[in-house]
């Protein structure tokens, strides 16, 4: 067997994986109910707060996608002027976790869509975190 391929390496990629695919499918059945059912009768400022939760959820995803994606091809995430890690560690600080009060904004299956979708990006992130 390969040593690399132990249980914690199979279920951080399966983790990895299934977290990668649910994300934007979380987000698109939210933005479905939102514009269906919610966005008419929200005021303005909830529509944005819950739009502002459903973008933000939205770039982190295509982010660490992004990054996972480079990683696989054993490319890292660098720039003539730093290095990127640096905004993976910072990014759910200033824009993931106030995501999830902003979801708060939306109403009913909208709302806990979003939530799901908050939480799959957050086991997205945490995936490659190592202690």
């Amino acid at each position: 067997m390969n040593p690399i391929w132990n249980v914690e390496a199979i279920t951080r990629i399966s983790t990895a994986a299934f977290t990668c695919a649910a994300t934007p499918t979380l987000v698109g059945l939210a933005s479905v109910q939102w514009i269906k059912s919610v966005r008419r009768e929200l005021p303005p400022w909830r529509n944005g707060m819950g739009l502002a939760s459903m973008v933000i959820v939205c770039a982190l995803w295509l982010f660490q996608a992004t990054r996972w994606l480079l990683l696989s091809v054993n490319r890292e995430m660098t720039a003539p002027y730093g290095d990127w890690r640096e905004y993976e560690l910072f990014l759910p600080a200033f824009f993931l976790y106030p995501a999830l009060p902003l979801a708060f904004a939306l109403k009913r299956s909208a709302r806990f869509l979003m939530i799901a979708a908050w939480v799959t990006v957050q086991l997205f992130y945490g995936t490659f975190w190592y202690t």
